[in-house]
Parts: C-alpha cells; sequence; structure tokens
C-alpha cells in the first residue's frame, strides 16, 4: 500500500537508504528536510509483517510537482516485485505527468534496468555530478 510519508518512518527508511545506497545515502536531517519541501509527494510503500509483526516500509518515492525523481528506493529483499513500478504509475496518475525526470549513477546498472523498462530514455549525461561519478539523465514522456 502506498501512503505518505511521516516522520514516525524515519527509521525504516534510513535503513532502505543505507541497503540501497551504501556510496553515499542521505541522513535524517536530508529526509526531514525532503518531507518538509515535498510533503505530498514523499511515499512509502508498506506491507503488512506476518503474525505477531507491525506493518513493514520497504520502498519510498520522493519527487517534486513539476515531475523530477529526487530519490526511490526499495528494499533489496523487495526489489523486482512491481513496487518501484506502481510509484511510477501512481504518481503518473495523481499527478498527470507529462514528463518525469530523474539522476542516475552511471555505474548503477539496476536502476538504469528499471528505468529503461518503465519507458524512461537515457537522454544526457553529467560528468562528476556524484563527486567522482558521472549521472545519467533519464526522462520519461508518455507515448500516446
Amino acid at each position: 500500500m502506498i501512503r505518505p510519508f511521516s516522520l514516525t518512518d524515519l527509521n525504516q527508511i534510513l535503513r532502505i537508504e543505507a541497503l540501497s545506497f551504501p556510496k553515499s545515502p542521505y541522513d535524517g536531517m536530508m529526509f526531514v528536510q525532503l518531507h518538509w519541501l515535498h510533503p505530498e509527494t514523499f511515499w512509502v510503500y508498506v506491507e503488512k509483517g506476518g503474525k505477531g509483526e507491525g506493518n513493514q516500509i520497504v520502498g519510498y518515492l520522493v519527487f517534486s510537482r513539476e515531475g523530477h525523481i529526487i530519490s526511490i528506493a526499495v528494499h533489496p529483499n523487495r526489489r523486482r516485485t512491481g513496487i518501484g513500478k506502481q510509484f511510477i504509475q501512481e504518481a503518473i496518475r495523481r499527478f498527470q505527468f507529462k514528463k518525469l525526470w530523474a539522476e542516475v549513477r552511471k555505474s548503477n546498472e539496476g536502476a538504469q534496468a528499471f528505468y529503461l523498462k518503465m519507458g524512461f530514455k537515457i537522454v544526457d549525461e553529467i560528468p562528476n555530478y556524484y563527486g567522482n561519478e558521472d549521472a545519467l539523465i533519464v526522462t520519461w514522456v508518455p507515448t500516446n
């Protein structure tokens, strides 16, 4: 289930962030700022826990109302299950985007494959965007 991020979600988000972006994870203050700047476009994906367990956050998406995907991550154990796809589709549905874009590490082949599968195209490259690593700019526009 997709729902808005709450500050009580922060610890679970930080765990997913550290697993997803070990080279340069966002810290807690960054997520607080993102929540403050983008309260209606910072979402989490929640799954019901097993018997005796509470609900678990297994992914998050934060984006701007203009269509810039600031960050998306899914717990490694839940990747390739359609969670990322649901996030993107729900963002497009709710905000009627005519364009989405994101920056992706050139070395992050998994993220590149995800975006390409979702219909994004690599349109540019930014040298040293991540310090010593280049970023690829991926863009999506509707096909119809």
